[in-house]
């Protein structure tokens, strides 16, 4: 007569179908919540929303100078050749307005999307290398990270787009910085990409120093294929599904940057020790 086992049985456990930290699906859920907030605002009132929240280069530029105020006029008469003037003029005169620089824009644009395809394409990126640096990080580095990619992602849009006037948004910029903060560990020499749903094995990958960073060859390729990507369709060479607008690449390139960067500073996991050279 076989053994009975009076234990109950213990059931299986499941793993969520989507294991992402915490702070990666709250940051969803706000991006989310305010783009479908929008969705019931009338034309008018959005736009207004948009002039308090996006980033507009010409502002700030004025702000710095005043006195350059027909070089931003002049900027956007050559922009909107065969368009009426004077109302793009009264929408330009709500966003420079005179509410000063509106120095909080260079963090809340990253808040904004320009459509539902627009806020989901960032997403999907976002969670995808966003969760293991959030991991590796915790949530206040994490967040810490983000703020600094989004900004720096502004400034850079604005050192090269100076006398724009075309508001800026999306959170492309904070997803550049996480892809680039993540490409600092996720390479590792036998990293299985399985394994990045893990807290303990995330934070246990030696992280590449900057200059050994360029030794690694799966690496440099998704850097390369990353540049490549973006100058493709930033340059309008590449048409995104249809959709009519601009992509702010210079905002990508410098969130990359300031996550390839800071990365280091805010990292608290295993760093892969030094090269000795005899």
């Amino acid at each position: 007569m076989a053994d009975i086992d009076p234990r109950p049985p213990v059931p299986p456990v499941r793993e969520p179908v989507l294991n992402l930290p915490s702070v990666v699906v709250w940051l969803i859920a706000l991006l989310t919540l305010i783009q479908a907030g929008r969705a019931l605002l009338s034309d008018y009132d959005d736009y207004v929303l948009m002039s308090w929240f996006a980033f507009v280069p010409g502002r700030l530029t004025l702000w710095l100078s005043p006195d350059r105020i027909d070089d931003v006029v002049s900027a956007l008469t050559q922009s909107t050749a065969g368009q009426d003037i004077a109302d793009r003029l009264q929408l330009v005169r709500l966003l420079l307005a005179d509410g000063g620089p509106r120095l909080w824009t260079l963090l809340s644009y990253g808040l904004l999307h320009g459509s539902w395809l627009h806020l989901v394409s960032n997403v999907v990126w976002f969670a995808a290398f966003g969760s293991p640096v959030a991991r590796r990080l915790g949530p206040g580095r994490f967040l810490n990270l983000m703020g600094l990619a989004t900004i720096g992602g502004a400034l850079l849009h604005w050192w090269s787009r100076e006398l724009d006037v075309l508001p800026l948004v999306g959170a492309s910029a904070a997803v550049s910085g996480a892809t680039a903060a993540a490409i600092r560990f996720v390479f590792a020499p036998g990293l299985r990409f399985g394994e990045l749903g893990d807290d303990a094995v995330v934070r246990a990958i030696p992280g590449e120093r900057f200059g050994e960073l360029w030794r690694n060859s799966r690496a440099l390729l998704f850097i390369g294929i990353w540049f490549a990507t973006n100058i493709l369709f930033g340059a309008g060479l590449v048409p995104i599904f249809g959709e009519e607008t601009s992509i702010a690449w210079e905002a990508h390139i410098g969130g990359f940057l300031v996550g390839l960067l800071l990365f280091p500073l805010l990292d608290r996991g295993a760093v892969r020790p030094a090269r000795v050279r005899v």
